[in-house]
């Protein structure tokens, strides 16, 4: 089998597991008054780890998928997952391989980033609550937890061999 469809069955096992891992446990357990979102942090690990065009794949996989676990409309986070991925592959093209802060950075921002638009579109479309309430009680502490959440998620997929980095000449890339 080539590595490019050993990748993608890793990349389909990450996503079982996050939807197994999202449902059972995740969703139960309030951090701040919020829930971690597993599918956006896999999305900027795949993205940091893999590139761009990995991560705005999987993102928009990762994105449909939500949306049918949490019974929203389909397409949202398909979209906003997508873009989340593709920026997060920026970086590595930019930046280079990623460290545990730059993981908790980067996975905070982008997740700040995508509850905010998630939330905006909330509010055009029926506003339950105001929009800045919404920011202070729901869209900060969420980024701020998925950033936390992010480097022992980052550890765990990197030592158990289920997410590696490309393939560069740099032998420290991996």
């Amino acid at each position: 089998m080539s590595d490019r469809w050993v990748l993608v069955a890793k990349l389909a096992l990450l996503l079982v597991l996050v939807v197994a891992l999202q449902t059972v446990v995740a969703s139960r357990v309030s951090i701040l008054g919020v829930t971690a979102d597993l599918f956006l942090i896999l999305v900027v690990l795949v993205g940091m780890m893999r590139g761009s065009v990995a991560g705005a794949l999987f993102g928009f996989c990762a994105g449909l998928v939500a949306d049918i676990v949490f019974l929203e409309p389909v397409g949202l986070r398909a979209v906003i997952y997508l873009v989340a991925g593709y920026m997060a592959g920026r970086y590595l093209e930019a930046a280079g391989p990623p460290g545990a802060w730059a993981v908790m950075l980067l996975t905070a921002l982008v997740s700040l980033l995508s509850q905010t638009t998630y939330g905006i579109f909330q509010f055009v479309v029926g506003p339950q609550a105001a929009f800045f309430t919404m920011l202070r009680v729901q869209i900060l502490p969420a980024a701020l937890l998925d950033g936390l959440l992010s480097v022992p998620v980052f550890l765990a997929v990197t030592r158990l061999r289920l997410l590696r980095g490309r393939e560069t000449s740099d032998p420290s890339f991996r």
